[in-house]
């Protein structure tokens, strides 16, 4: 069952920027509001607020269960989804793992800008709650901008599982040095860009096909998330509530241009 954002909203400074390899930069934000912030897990998505071209601070929405509502709609900032990769309720912060490729899209070039005391807005947690099931054996495959995800998500699964873990990541220095994989979780590691797809789309057609009693974790690309969908329910038949299967992007196209046809496939 997916839960609805709440109905919160922050604004929050920039702490802390780690670049973390080539591809990858965290910002750590920090708010004393955050102390208060409905924290359920790492990996959930989040809305961030990102001011445009000579704004200090973005305008941030009014919620409701319709979605958001816009005092000024012609000064809304740049809305994008990201995932949460650690929250602190101690320290008042919460961390970002931003994909840098310049001034591509409007929070890669925030990230690739940022400054510590930069200003921009987040949600509370949105989507399914909880994105992760209980299973014995696991299958996570992730790009680039699903990696925060799927780091975050390994740090909760029982150490015991089995089961996965497939990238496609831009370069071997973008792998993290300490990927908490449990032991008996197999690492494959593609590099490159999307022309790796096929490879390990062929690639995980060859594993032991998952049961109802396993759980997949996919998300990416479009191109890399529906051919492996379509193992997972007309190959392996796996139960529709015992995969995730999201497509964060598709190349050529922004979250405005591809919100409508990301929730059709969801939904479908």
């Amino acid at each position: 069952m997916k839960k609805k954002l709440s109905h919160s909203v922050y604004l929050v400074h920039v702490q802390d920027i780690i670049d973390l390899s080539p591809s990858l930069r965290r910002l750590v934000l920090h708010s004393p509001a955050l102390v208060q912030y409905p924290y359920q897990f790492n990996g959930a998505h989040i809305k961030i607020f990102l001011p445009k071209s000579g704004q200090a601070i973005p305008q941030l929405p009014q919620l409701s269960n319709h979605g958001f509502n816009w005092a000024e709609p012609d000064n809304k900032p740049f809305v994008r989804t990201y995932t949460l990769r650690n929250y602190d309720a101690q320290a008042c912060t919460l961390t970002i793992d931003f994909v840098k490729h310049g001034d591509n899209g409007p929070a890669s070039a925030f990230a690739e800008k940022a400054q510590r005391g930069d200003v921009l807005g987040i949600s509370s947690p949105g989507g399914p709650m909880p994105m992760l099931k209980s299973a014995t054996r696991y299958l996570f495959v992730a790009d680039i901008t699903a990696l925060p995800a799927t780091e975050a998500l390994l740090e909760d699964i029982d150490p015991l599982a089995t089961g996965d873990v497939v990238l496609l990541l831009p370069q071997t220095e973008d792998l993290p040095a300490a990927l908490n994989l449990p032991v008996a979780m197999h690492l494959h590691s593609f590099y490159g860009n999307l022309s790796q797809i096929k490879a390990i789309v062929d690639h995980i057609a060859h594993f032991t096909p998952l049961h109802q009693e396993n759980f997949a974790w996919v998300a990416g690309e479009a191109s890399l998330v529906m051919p492996i969908r379509k193992i997972l329910r007309e190959h392996w038949h796996l139960p529709a509530q015992r995969h995730y299967a999201v497509p964060y992007w598709r190349r050529g196209e922004n979250e405005e241009t591809y919100h409508e046809a990301r929730h059709n496939f969801i939904d479908k």
